[in-house]
C-alpha cells in the first residue's frame, strides 16, 4: 500500500473515530452506529452509561500515540496505557471486562451443579465442599492477581521509564547543585560588602577589624563546605529534608551578614546636621553680597 493510500485511510479512520455516534431507538433500548453505518456493540458490565457505546480503532492504521489521542476510552488505549506502565485501575477493568464474564459462566456451569450436588444432604461430603469452597478461593485470587498483582508492562517500557528515572535523578542533581551555587555567588557578593564596610568603620590595623573579619572567615569556611557537601548529594526521599534545612541555614547565616552591613552603614556620622546648618548660614548670608 502506498502512503498516499495510507494516509486517507488513517484520515478516515480518525474522522470515524471523532464523529458522534448516530442511535437509533428499537424495542427494548437503542442500537448504535458510526459515522460509516457500521453497528457499535454495547459493552457489558458498564457503569457509566455514558460509556456503554465506545469506538474501537481499527487494527493497523493509527500509531498507538494516535489511539490515544483519538480514541483515549477504547480498550485498545486502555491496554496501550498498561502496557506502557501508565495505565489506571479503570484500565484493568476495561481490558479485563470479560473476566467478568467468564467468572459468571464458570460460577453457573461448574459451581451452581456442583453446590447442588455438595450441599444436597444426601449426597454431602467433605471432599464436595473443599472443592466447591476450593474453586471460589482460586476465581477470587485470580481476580485480585488480574487487578491488584499482575504487572502488564512491558519490558522496553520498563527500562525507558527506568532510563528515565535516572535522567530525572540526574537532571535534579544538577539543578540542585546549580541552586546551591547560587547560593554561594550570593554569600559571596553580601560578605564583600560586609568587609568592605568592616574597612570604612574600623579601619585595618586596628582589633575591631581583625575581629569582625575573623568572624567572616569562618562564615565563609562553614558556607563553602556545606555547599560542596550539599553538591555532593543526591536528592531523594530521604535527603530532601537535611537539604532544605541546611539550604534554609546557610540563607540565615547571609541574612545576618546584611544586618552586619546595615548596623556599619547606620553607625556612621551621617553630617547630614551640619550639611543642613551650612545651607541655612550660606542662605542667609545671601543679603550681605550685593
Amino acid at each position: 500500500m502506498d502512503d498516499e493510500r495510507f494516509q486517507e485511510l488513517k484520515e478516515t479512520e480518525i474522522k470515524r473515530l471523532t464523529t458522534p455516534l448516530t442511535y437509533k431507538k428499537v424495542r427494548g433500548g437503542y442500537e448504535a452506529y458510526d459515522c460509516e453505518g457500521n453497528p457499535i456493540k454495547r459493552k457489558d458490565n458498564v457503569i457509566n452509561v455514558s460509556k456503554e457505546y465506545i469506538l474501537e480503532p481499527k487494527p493497523k492504521i493509527l500509531s498507538d500515540e494516535e489511539i490515544l489521542m483519538y480514541a483515549p476510552e477504547s480498550k485498545t488505549a486502555a491496554e496501550i496505557r498498561l502496557k506502557r506502565g501508565i495505565g489506571s485501575k479503570s484500565d484493568k477493568r476495561h481490558v479485563n471486562e470479560n473476566m467478568y464474564n467468564n467468572i459468571f459462566l464458570i460460577g453457573f456451569l461448574i459451581l451452581f451443579p456442583l453446590g447442588l450436588f455438595v450441599f444436597n444432604p444426601t449426597f454431602s461430603n467433605l471432599l464436595g465442599h473443599i472443592l466447591f469452597f476450593l474453586i471460589i478461593i482460586l476465581m477470587i485470587i485470580y481476580y485480585i492477581y488480574q487487578m491488584y498483582i499482575k504487572d502488564y508492562t512491558e519490558a522496553k517500557y520498563k527500562q525507558e521509564t527506568q532510563n528515565k528515572e535516572q535522567k530525572n535523578i540526574k537532571n535534579d542533581k544538577k539543578t540542585e547543585s546549580t541552586t546551591n551555587n547560587d547560593l554561594l555567588l550570593l554569600f559571596e557578593s553580601k560578605e564583600k560588602i560586609a568587609r568592605e564596610m568592616i574597612e570604612k568603620r574600623f579601619p585595618a590595623p586596628q582589633m575591631t577589624n581583625t575581629k569582625f573579619n575573623a568572624v567572616l572567615d569562618n562564615c565563609k569556611e562553614v558556607v563553602e563546605s556545606q555547599i560542596e557537601n550539599l553538591n555532593a548529594l543526591t536528592p531523594t526521599e530521604k535527603t530532601k529534608y537535611e537539604i532544605e534545612s541546611r539550604k534554609k541555614l546557610i540563607k540565615q547565616v547571609i541574612s545576618k551578614i546584611d544586618d552586619l552591613t546595615n548596623e556599619l552603614i547606620l553607625s556612621e556620622e551621617s553630617n547630614l546636621t551640619v550639611v543642613v546648618e551650612e545651607m541655612d548660614t550660606l542662605i542667609n548670608s545671601i543679603k550681605d553680597y550685593n
